[in-house]
């Protein structure tokens, strides 16, 4: 049987820096929060989608209302003249729209690194081996 050394097995958080539960932790944050951010952009992207979409249906309700109470044939391709103009521009609209929201979400959830990117890190004090020798 083994008997204990009083020392630390080889390997653990001290070979590997990175896994050290509290420096995870720190870093495992900004990841956390830009989810949290990103989520809560898409989550404005979902409602304009789901909006756009109800708009579009009730137009869609309409031309067929008046299509089929036109008294023309005139009257029933002029209303469904109007609505494609229309649909083609609301199309146009709704996906500049997107795109711009698309852009705010993404560009939203990298800003949790930014005051992190900009901070001054501190640089190790790189100590010559002669000067260690004579502090010891």
């Amino acid at each position: 049987m083994a008997k204990p050394t009083g020392r630390q097995p080889e390997g653990g958080a001290g070979a590997f820096p990175g896994m050290d539960p509290a420096q995870f932790a720190n870093n495992l944050e900004p990841i956390l929060k830009a989810g949290t951010r990103m989520l809560e952009h898409w989550r404005v992207v979902s409602e304009e989608l789901m909006e756009f979409g109800r708009t579009r249906l009730t137009r869609n309700i309409e031309v067929g209302r008046k299509v089929a109470q036109s008294t023309s044939l005139e009257q029933a391709i002029e209303a469904q003249a109007e609505y494609a103009r229309t649909a083609m521009q609301d199309y146009i609209a709704e996906s500049n729209k997107l795109a711009e929201l698309g852009t705010r979400a993404l560009m939203g959830s990298f800003e949790v690194w930014k005051p992190a990117a900009q901070a001054p890190r501190e640089e190790p004090e790189v100590v010559a081996p002669e000067r260690r020798a004579a502090a010891e």
